[in-house]
């Protein structure tokens, strides 16, 4: 019960994002955490099918978020609360930028 190539797996990535959507727009609790998980399921076996390790994935994501948060809260000038959305999302773009030409 496998798919022969990662796309099939990636479908159902898809299907289980609209499931979770739909589950949003019903508003029902149980619903929304039920189709989470299946969307987590599904992204896992997407990493299944690549031979990549989720976890170190997320790793991966969280230290990055951490440094481009890191990257906001030293640029901003300013305490975090008083700063906009639009500020902090430009700092946000520049972390990215600053972070890929490193690589």
């Amino acid at each position: 019960f496998d798919w022969p190539t990662v796309d099939g797996a990636l479908q159902k990535v898809e299907e289980e994002t609209n499931e979770l959507l739909e589950a949003i727009r019903i508003g029902k609790a149980e619903e929304m955490e039920e189709e989470l998980g299946d969307l987590i399921f599904a992204v896992v076996n997407v990493a299944r099918k690549l031979g990549i390790n989720p976890e170190l994935s997320l790793g991966i994501c969280n230290q990055k978020f951490i440094n481009r948060f890191e990257y906001i809260e030293t640029h901003l000038g300013k305490p975090l609360e008083e700063g906009s959305l639009e500020e902090m999302d430009e700092l946000w773009e520049a972390a990215k930028r600053g972070y890929k030409s490193q690589a």
